[in-house]
């Protein structure tokens, strides 16, 4: 009984090294796996591909470096669009130098990432453009984007201030530091026009023939059926005054209106106004607005329809739930933005608005799942996205992504517990593999080899107790 454990013991060490790489003496291609091995062991993946790129150039055929450098490149593009998200995040917020750190970052990455290339040299046409500007000293309570709520009318407007006076983090201006407004062409900007300097007395002179005086606004809530063109007919008497409401508030596309919004209709001098006074919102008595740069097509000002009554207040509700969600979406709480909005979708399936920021939720997560290196996690996400989103060619990419990178961590989790004699943890490993594709590299047969070692070795248990 001793000699035929003793041989079932030897055979099955013989197949264990059979299912590791034989010794040979180290060539060069050698030399480089082990330290591309090394490398990603750090979890130093730049390097690494480095390495199994110079094993490839040693031996083109090197199946393992092909594998692994496919693999790797995958998941370094997804960790350069992770630092490039980050990246932008911290420009919106006006933190300069940390964006800069995260472009470089992507960059590093992946040396192609077009997203990177261009926030690295991020245009400045617009505010190098500007030759006007206003002189503001920073008050107590002040920041840069309530400067820019006050002279723009929009708050998300904070880097062309940020960026006109070369600040490198928005968020930290101190009180009674001089900050110059710059007035820049089909920008809005509320002043006063005896406010507004110029670097010569030429660009001063032209100020007053590109300002139109605004001397106050109301607030409007875009109703069912109403577009930019209607309001224009309703406050001014004219559907092409539909521009003015359009500079005033931002709007890039008078199409690209929702209902509930809130618009800015201002009262401008020479225009007639068609409200009571006492309807309108007092502001500063003289602010300006730049001039729009040009009218729209004819055909986007025809008259609409009328409005067919008041909105339901069931499509009251979805609005709050839409708005709620979105404020959720860009705060990056997903999960949250994903249970409002999906209760938009339960009162209207074709809301395009929860739809779009359904989609972009779910690949956000599906991101952050990647990063905590929960790839099932991920894939489940991303194929969410891609539901809401079918033409989402980004979801698809990720999903392959994952999965191979899926795969290859537990195959070699497999092959690492193999090696190490833990044939039960080797199996779950491989089982994981060969669920989500059988035919990935040698799972199967891998699993087959496994299970009957793993007999052979109940079975040698068994004798000895008996």
């Amino acid at each position: 009984m001793k000699i035929k454990s003793r041989t079932i013991c030897a055979v099955i060490v013989l197949i264990m090294i059979g299912g590791c790489a034989s010794l040979s003496t180290k060539t060069p291609e050698d030399q480089y796996m082990a330290e591309a091995v090394k490398y990603e062991k750090q979890g130093n993946m730049v390097d690494a591909l480095e390495q199994y790129t110079l094993a490839l150039t040693v031996n083109p055929e090197n199946q393992a470096a092909k594998e692994k450098s496919t693999t790797i490149e995958r998941e370094l593009k997804i960790q350069a669009d992770e630092h490039y998200h980050k990246g932008v995040i911290y420009h919106r917020k006006g933190q300069y130098k940390n964006a800069r750190k995260e472009f470089l970052i992507s960059l590093r990455y992946n040396p192609e990432h077009a997203g990177s290339k261009r926030m690295m040299i991020v245009s400045k046409k617009d505010v190098e453009q500007a030759k006007r500007y206003i002189l503001h000293t920073v008050q107590p309570g002040e920041s840069i984007s309530k400067l820019a709520d006050r002279y723009y009318g929009d708050h998300r407007k904070f880097h062309l201030i940020a960026e006109y006076n070369e600040l490198e983090d928005a968020t930290n201006v101190k009180v009674g530091k001089q900050i110059k407004i710059p007035v820049i062409e089909g920008v809005p900007i509320i002043a006063d026009v005896t406010e507004i300097h110029a670097d010569s007395k030429e660009q001063l002179d032209a100020t007053s023939k590109e300002i139109i005086i605004v001397n106050r606004f109301v607030t409007h809530t875009i109703q069912r059926g109403e577009s930019l063109s209607k309001l224009a007919k309703k406050y001014y008497g004219d559907y092409k005054k539909f521009d003015l409401i359009a500079k005033f508030n931002g709007v890039a596309d008078i199409r690209d209106v929702k209902v509930g919004q809130e618009v800015r209709i201002p009262e401008v001098k020479g225009v007639p106004f068609l409200i009571k006074a006492d309807a309108v919102e007092p502001q500063q008595t003289e602010v300006s607005v730049a001039a729009p740069a040009g009218a729209l097509p004819e055909e986007e000002v025809e008259e609409e329809p009328e409005a067919q009554g008041e909105e339901p207040m069931v499509e009251d509700q979805a609005a709050a739930y839409r708005d709620l969600g979105i404020e959720l979406f860009n705060s990056q709480k997903y999960e949250d933005a994903i249970s409002e909005l999906q209760k938009v979708l339960n009162v209207n399936p074709e809301d395009e608005d929860a739809t779009k920021y359904l989609s972009m939720a779910f690949f956000e997560k599906g991101i952050q799942s990647s990063k905590d290196d929960a790839y099932q996690r991920a894939i489940e996400e991303f194929e969410a996205s891609l539901r809401y989103d079918k033409n989402c060619e980004k979801c698809k990419e990720y999903i392959e992504k994952s999965k191979e990178i899926y795969k290859d961590i537990h195959y070699n989790n497999g092959c690492s517990c193999f090696g190490n004699e833990k044939l039960a943890d080797a199996i779950r490993e491989w089982e994981l593999v060969y669920a989500m594709d059988p035919g990935y590299k040698d799972v199967e047969q891998n699993l087959k080899k496994t299970r009957k070692l793993l007999d052979a070795l109940e079975s040698i248990k068994k004798s000895k107790h008996q």
